[in-house]
């Protein structure tokens, strides 16, 4: 089955690096909360991506597709899932990460749970704002460069 996660929804952590998920996420993550999560920090950006296990469990299996004997491969996989950690969402609806990795991407308090299809990025607000961040150019340039659809700027939605 599978399950797009959509929304962006403002958080805090807690000390402990708990965070509560609104109602509307926990809903959306209800089909897959009982097989499991894991966390990792973001290969490419400056946040953590919460996957469900079976959509971590469909990144590994391309991942073993690469050639073991490829020196760049298995140093690939090592860097790409280095802070990997299975975490759980508790009773009351909290999703409990690990103090070391939610502080190695600069998270303190406020926090931006920010899906991407079948993954969720969590974010240091202050990061996610500054990263989101564009002129009406940038975001028409950028549509432009991912759709390669060349239509006039008042077209794009």
């Amino acid at each position: 089955m599978d399950i797009f996660f959509f929304g962006v929804f403002n958080c805090k952590a807690d000390a402990k690096g708990r965070v509560m998920l609104p109602v509307s996420l926990r809903n959306q993550i209800a089909p897959v909360l009982n097989n499991g999560f894991v966390v990792k920090r973001s290969y490419y950006e400056d946040c953590l991506e919460l996957y469900p296990m079976n959509e971590w469990n469909t990144v590994m299996r391309e991942l073993n597709e690469l050639s073991r004997y490829e020196e760049e491969n298995i140093d690939f996989i090592r860097k790409y899932t280095a802070s990997l950690r299975q975490v759980e969402i508790d009773a009351n609806g909290r999703l409990l990460i690990p103090k070391d990795v939610i502080t190695a991407v600069g998270i303190t308090k406020n926090v931006v749970l920010a899906p991407i299809g079948k993954r969720i990025e969590i974010w240091d607000k202050d990061l996610y704002d500054a990263r989101i961040s564009a002129s009406k150019e940038e975001k028409v340039s950028l549509a432009r460069k991912v759709r390669n659809t060349g239509k006039p700027n008042n077209e794009l939605s």
